[in-house]
């Protein structure tokens, strides 16, 4: 169960915003956190290292930690990583360097009969670091910890959806959410909710989401229609920033503060 007062104060927060996906911003919020833990007093803490050594950064996140205030923290937390990314590469590049002496080892008729089938010992062990390196380059420490928070937010949304009736009404009330987070929130319903209300809110979040993209898709065609000349002189209404906000609803903060432009 939701802690009151720790778990639904950000969220409280993130729903009176106008804005086109609230969980955008409890997301946007974590991951500044978790930039500012990543480079600050976690830095020097073994279980943190460890965990940073071995999950890396995902390129987004390594050009945000690049352009804080903090070149010496980045670079220790760099350095630790590229000696434990290349410990393990080694293991498999010298695993794959054996398989490769062998292979060359065998004569012509042998290297084309190996060349047919994938279980040859030789591919066996390519497909094997080309999957480890693979792994490596996809992981990120920081996306892990927002992934976990945001899957205990959607967990707080459901809980406060079914147990708060202002909650309830704020959120029927709000822009919905965007496609990033649409399925997060129906995978949470799945998880989380039970019989009749978990129905519920599937109807209420798919009835609120599509009247909002019908929104979005109106706001958007205004845009357009502006710049016939005809209608230069008639008011913008909500879409002078229709593109900014569609890109929003699409895939979330893309112009968000931290620089993931």
């Amino acid at each position: 169960m939701p802690q009151q007062h720790l778990d639904t104060i950000p969220i409280w927060e993130a729903y009176h915003e106008d804005s086109e996906c609230p969980l955008c911003a409890m997301e946007e919020r974590c991951e500044s956190q978790f930039l500012d833990t990543a480079l600050g007093g976690a830095l020097m803490e073994p279980d943190t290292r460890i965990m940073t050594n071995q999950a890396g950064f995902c390129a987004q996140h390594l050009r945000m930690l690049y352009g804080r205030e903090n070149r010496l923290g980045f670079a220790l937390t760099l350095h630790t990583h590229l000696k434990d990314y290349m410990e393990s590469l080694g293991k498999q590049t010298e695993a794959l360097e054996k398989e490769l002496q062998s292979e060359q080892k065998k004569n012509a008729l042998a290297k084309g009969a190996a060349g047919i089938s994938k279980s040859d010992p030789f591919f066996r062990r390519l497909d094997a670091a080309i999957s480890h390196m693979e792994e490596r380059s996809g992981s990120c420490y920081i996306c892990g910890r927002i992934d976990k928070t945001m899957d205990r937010y959607v967990e707080t949304v459901l809980y406060m959806y079914r147990k708060d009736p202002e909650f309830k009404k704020a959120f029927l009330a709000s822009r919905g959410v965007c496609m990033r987070h649409y399925p997060l929130l129906l995978r949470g319903a799945k998880a989380h909710l039970h019989g009749e209300t978990r129905l519920q809110f599937v109807h209420d979040l798919m009835e609120l989401q599509q009247k909002n993209l019908k929104r979005m898709e109106e706001e958007l065609e205004w845009f357009t229609l502006k710049f016939d000349y005809r209608n230069q002189a008639k008011p913008w209404g909500n879409s002078k920033d229709a593109v900014e906000r569609t890109i929003k609803k699409l895939q979330g903060n893309v112009f968000s503060e931290e620089g993931k432009k």
